[in-house]
């Protein structure tokens, strides 16, 4: 009997270390909220731009929201500083020189 008890609290510590690594549970903090939000990764794949270069772009637009130790983008605030901001691409500000 006390090898079986033994070895369920060796694998409760187990299954605790597993959720501490894996990090806590995103969804039950922003659950209810209207906006949406995302990873610096996923946000990086859906604007298709490098990780660090959507990092940084993230941090101007001051659309992170740290939770914890974790930080997701939202991406209301991304696509408003777009729409502020941005009317092209990289060569938009060429045109306005030239004008």
């Amino acid at each position: 009997m006390a090898r079986k008890k033994e070895l369920s609290e060796e694998e409760r510590k187990k299954e605790l270390i597993r959720k501490l690594k894996k990090g806590p549970d995103l969804e039950k903090y922003l659950e209810g909220r209207k906006r949406t939000f995302v990873s610096y990764a996923q946000g990086a794949r859906m604007y298709s731009m490098s990780y660090y270069t959507f990092i940084k772009f993230a941090k101007e637009a001051g659309a992170n929201i740290h939770i914890k130790k974790n930080v997701v983008v939202d991406v209301g605030a991304i696509e408003a500083y777009i729409q502020k901001n941005g009317e092209g691409g990289p060569n938009s500000n060429e045109k306005k020189k030239s004008d």
